[in-house]
């Protein structure tokens, strides 16, 4: 068995009961060294899932270079839409078939969770158990968290009183900063086994490559001082120096393939961007609504702003914990009413009719006699109008497509209008959503599958599955964040497609959705931009705002309609130059993988 530490090796055996003398002790760990040093040809946990998933031959070769030549230690950084996840998951099926790990710990951004939850369980018959308290971290062995949940205090202190058989960090790309608090948690968590996971190993420079991998293998690459008179030429991190040599180097402990060394051939994109027109009648509705919203959170924004300055003038003041307890209840309140402004733009944009239900529900919080009568008479107009354009336009696609169709919409109360309409019009339909139980989920993929010609997919209910057997994709509602976009395609344009995939975006002239659509998504070309890119765009956004917020802030700012296409490309403007920046890294990410690390070009 490999351990970073003779101290961690103490810890296992002593907690296994595995010696109860110096001799026994020296034969258990001899035990576990043998057992680290078989040569494995074939790997004995492939007859679990072959059937389950289309292996790839830069998969099952990474995967045995990993267990017989890395010291059980490896940075498995694919290119993205490889597989890196199918790779970890053979490594980890392999050391579970042979005993070598029990006691497992996965952590990713909490967005994956639930995706690596389903993919262990559906590809390798695995089931992890996703923990959020401190006594999960006893009470199961294998586990799946956040690496947020996981280093709070209560948690942190669970984890690391344990040794853990293998440790996963998904999205190692994360912990680049030796002084954060993430990357000093999974440093201190005891573990025999580690492999990290990303597709970009590099991202602002090539002293966050030499963080990720002396976190991985400690010492590894020498001191960072060591490192940078060796292989970095400037003072930046962006010119290296004896790069064949760092390239075998790192082909100890890395893989790294690239698309362009694999024999996979991805489909195409075939984007489609239908806008409609509103009647009159409907736009005016529309328009009045927002005009509604922006004074409701330019509103809630000076309240907050007056009680910051009143808590400064009062912070000599002592307050009673009773008084403390309020005041945060009302900031929270606030907050939420804020989100709910956010979310009340994004309902309306996707339907009138979801709009008219969110405005129902925001009336009910209000309290000022003017806003209730005002937003009363809006829910009052928006009841009348019957007639919905934009599915009349989907099941008009649905008809003509005579295939499957996965039909996206981020509302609940918008799946089942749509639902409701295409029953009407005959067109066999199924629900997918977050609420749903896993039998409830999977009962659906199957029926969808087997029987109906129509997925309508929430966004939470659609991480982590895979529906390559359908290729066409109607975005019903636009996701403000390019990210969820990203999630949607990447359920069918993956490894496994054999049709080239269509998207078709509906939305609304003169609406954000539009401006969003034709200024921003377009400017960065989102649409044809390969999966897993949008997060390092994103990452460059120097920001502490969601990128929702940022989108509605800048409709909040504008005083009419030119304004808000000004403010939209203020921010798309960004978003270029934040996708030039990372297209400046690719080339240094050539410089230093430009061969395959160890020339190792799995073919």
């Amino acid at each position: 068995m490999d351990f970073s530490t003779n101290e961690e090796v103490f810890l296992q055996l002593q907690k296994k009961k595995a010696w109860t003398s110096p001799t026994s002790l020296v034969l258990s760990l001899l035990a576990h060294k043998a057992g680290t040093l078989e040569n494995i040809k074939d790997l004995l946990g492939e007859q679990q899932y072959k059937d389950k998933i289309q292996l790839l031959p830069h998969q099952k070769k990474a995967a045995l270079k990993v267990l017989n030549e890395f010291t059980h230690r490896a940075l498995l950084a694919d290119e993205v839409g490889l597989g890196k996840t199918i790779e970890a998951g053979m490594i980890l099926k392999e050391y579970m078939v042979r005993r070598l790990a029990q006691k497992i710990l996965i952590l990713t951004p909490a967005s994956l969770t639930l995706q690596w939850q389903e993919e262990l369980r559906s590809k390798f018959g695995e089931d992890f158990f996703v923990a959020t308290k401190p006594e999960d971290w006893d009470q199961h062995e294998k586990i799946i968290a956040s690496i947020d949940t996981a280093k709070t205090e209560r948690n942190s202190k669970e984890i690391c009183s344990q040794v853990w058989d293998l440790l996963v960090i998904d999205e190692a790309h994360k912990l680049k900063n030796k002084q954060s608090l993430n990357y000093k948690f999974v440093k201190k968590i005891p573990k025999q086994r580690f492999l990290m996971l990303t597709a970009t190993p590099l991202q602002n420079n090539i002293f966050e490559l030499w963080n990720v991998i002396d976190l991985l293998h400690p010492g590894f690459l020498g001191t960072s001082r060591q490192f940078k008179e060796e292989y970095i030429k400037d003072k930046l991190g962006l010119e290296i120096q004896q790069g064949e040599e760092l390239r075998k180097k790192l082909g100890k402990v890395m893989i790294r393939t690239l698309r362009k060394n694999t024999t996979i051939s991805f489909v195409d994109r075939k984007i489609e961007t239908v806008l409609l027109d509103y009647p009159t009648e409907q736009l005016k509705f529309y328009q009045d609504v927002l005009i509604f919203v922006k004074k409701q959170y330019i509103a809630l924004a000076k309240e907050e702003k007056e009680q910051i300055e009143k808590n400064e003038e009062d912070a000599e003041e002592v307050v009673s914990q009773q008084e403390l307890r309020q005041k945060a209840r009302e900031y929270q309140s606030k907050g939420l009413l804020g989100f709910r402004l956010i979310m009340l733009t994004r309902q309306i944009s996707s339907s009138l009719r979801t709009g008219v239900k969110a405005l129902e529900r925001y009336a009910q919080d209000l309290k000022d006699e003017a806003q209730i009568k005002e937003i009363e008479s809006l829910i009052k107009r928006g009841k009348q109008f019957t007639r919905d354009q934009k599915t009349e336009m989907l099941i008009d696609l649905i008809k003509k497509a005579k295939t499957k169709v996965i039909v996206f919409t981020t509302f609940l109360e918008s799946q089942k209008n749509i639902l409701v309409d295409l029953a009407m019009q005959n067109i066999s339909a199924i629900s997918f959503n977050g609420t749903m139980t896993l039998e409830e989920k999977e009962a659906a993929i199957k029926k969808f599958k087997e029987e109906v010609q129509v997925l309508v997919c929430t966004d939470s209910g659609s991480e982590g599955r895979n529906l390559q057997f359908a290729h066409v994709i109607v975005n019903y509602d636009l996701p403000w964040n390019p990210m969820r976009v990203e999630q949607r395609i990447g359920r069918i344009h993956r490894i496994g497609q054999t049709h080239d995939v269509r998207i078709v975006n509906l939305a609304f002239n003169d609406t954000i959705e539009a401006y969003i659509l034709n200024r921003l998504y377009e400017k960065i070309d989102l649409f044809k931009t390969a999966i897993g890119e949008m997060d390092l765009i994103l990452s460059e956004l120097k920001t502490s705002k969601s990128f929702e917020t940022m989108l509605f802030e800048s409709f909040v700012k504008a005083k009419d309609q030119e304004d808000v296409k000004k403010e939209v490309e203020v921010l798309a403007q960004q978003m270029q130059e934040a996708k030039e920046k990372k297209e400046q890294i690719s080339v240094l990410d050539e410089k230093v993988f430009g061969e395959r690390p160890g020339g190792d070009n799995h073919e």
